[in-house]
């Protein structure tokens, strides 16, 4: 047992070497490239030109490249795990047919963006795969390595701690910056939005009043973006449209915005796809 264990491992270095045999030159302390695709996997992508002022990570894989596709599990967990923080999670395959991507995208059930690469992999200098970088919110490249290295998660903590609120991103808070914790949604959520919101009218500074303004309208229509997306995959993805509504319930429920969310959760939580599917799920975890 020990012999074929031994052999395993050493196919799965010797693979890793060949597939991610270099990263390259660092590009930690530098601007992100642009990123440059050729076409979309997965449905809901990011938009490119949004990604200022958002923490994001960028991987360069491939489904030829054996350790990529065992760390696709990894990937998987950590977009569920920062999910409400805003982060965005970018698989560039370097595949050259998008068939073959989508079929193995429906077989691993990937849940964070997956495209094919048109370029990228040249202005970010990747030589080998996998190879990951975490993007902070300013666009600087804040790490860069493995998707199996043991830092590779706190870089994620690091960058999404020091970031805005997932509903402000690309705003600067300015004078309200003290309010940044409460921003992120829960318990003191409703009492900062309110305090802001009552600056749009009272504050005696148009520039607070201004700044009051546009903080206010970004959360309303990031808000109603979100309601937007969960209102697309209800009959596609009952499960997760159920997700996005309880998230912004957990963390807004008590603004007017908020509203057609709360509606939309109690009527996904009762509705019989969503039951079915969740007793599925229950099942299928007590089989193992």
């Amino acid at each position: 047992m020990r012999i074929v264990c031994a052999k395993k491992l050493t196919v799965f270095l010797i693979v890793s070497l060949i597939c991610a045999a270099s990263l390259g030159g660092s590009l930690v302390g530098k601007d992100a490239p642009e990123i440059t695709i050729r076409e979309w996997i997965t449905e809901n992508p990011p938009d490119l030109k949004k990604l200022d002022g958002k923490v994001y990570v960028v991987e360069f894989w491939a489904t030829w490249c054996r350790p990529c596709v065992e760390n696709v599990s990894h990937l998987i967990e950590l977009c569920n795990k920062f999910r409400g923080t805003g982060l965005e999670i970018i698989g560039l395959s370097e595949d050259k047919s998008a068939e073959k991507v989508r079929k193995f995208v429906r077989e691993k059930k990937i849940n964070y963006h997956i495209a094919i690469d048109n370029g990228s992999v040249d202005w970010f200098g990747v030589t080998g795969y996998p190879t990951i970088m975490v993007v902070n919110h300013k666009g600087k490249v804040v790490w860069q390595g493995y998707p199996w290295d043991l830092d590779f998660e706190s870089a994620i903590t690091k960058a999404v701690a020091a970031g805005p609120p997932p509903l402000l991103a690309g705003v600067d808070l300015g004078r309200f910056a003290y309010l940044r914790k409460e921003l992120w949604g829960g318990g003191g959520f409703v009492k900062a939005y309110r305090q802001i919101e009552s600056c749009v009218e009272n504050s005696g500074n148009p520039d607070d009043r201004q700044l009051a303004k546009t903080i206010v309208e970004t959360i309303d229509s990031r808000i109603a973006e979100k309601i937007s997306s969960a209102k697309k995959l209800r009959s596609k993805d009952p499960l997760r449209a159920l997700a996005i509504c309880a998230d912004i319930v957990y963390r807004y429920d008590g603004i007017d915005a908020a509203v057609p969310a709360k509606a939309a959760y109690l009527e996904l939580k009762n509705h019989k796809s969503v039951m079915s599917r969740i007793l599925a799920v229950k099942e299928t975890s007590k089989s193992f």
